[in-house]
């Protein structure tokens, strides 16, 4: 059994990261209000990934830990679950959210340059994926090499 749960939590891990990781790549390469909005759609479609590849991901973690019940006395076990319930905030909710506000303002927008008000929207959120990403190096670092 402990082998089928580390090949979904394996999986599930690839699925979530991915996603995290793209999010940056594809809204830093938008110049203009139509490539924005579409940018902004593709996201929306693809916010399911990290959603459910997260939500699987933590689930067979803690399945995992269950079975070997050692783990949850291992800090950076514990750790790794800490960091990617930060993610999981960020890429549930905060993100979401930003994504419909920089869709409403680029809604409202004429023409093809991108308005001040979206920009400051978006460095937020460039912010937020930011820090997820490095949330996500963490986690797998701590997850491979089990510093302590």
């Amino acid at each position: 059994m402990y082998i089928y749960l580390l090949f979904i939590h394996i999986i599930s891990a690839v699925v979530a990261m991915a996603a995290i990781i793209c999010y940056p790549l594809i809204m830093s390469s938008a110049r203009t209000v139509g490539q924005a909005k579409f940018a902004l759609a593709l996201l929306e479609k693809t916010a399911i990934l990290p959603k459910f590849g997260g939500t699987l991901l933590l689930l067979t973690g803690l399945a995992l830990g269950f079975l070997e019940i050692s783990l949850f006395r291992e800090l950076w076990y514990v750790s790794s679950i800490a960091f990617f319930i930060v993610i999981l905030i960020i890429f549930a909710g905060l993100i979401p959210s930003g994504i419909k506000q920089q869709l409403k303002l680029l809604q409202q927008t004429k023409g093809d340059v991108l308005p001040d008000a979206y920009r400051l929207n978006r460095r937020r959120s460039a912010w937020l994926e930011g820090i997820a990403n490095l949330a996500a190096l963490i986690s797998i670092l701590l997850m491979v090499f089990k510093p302590y």
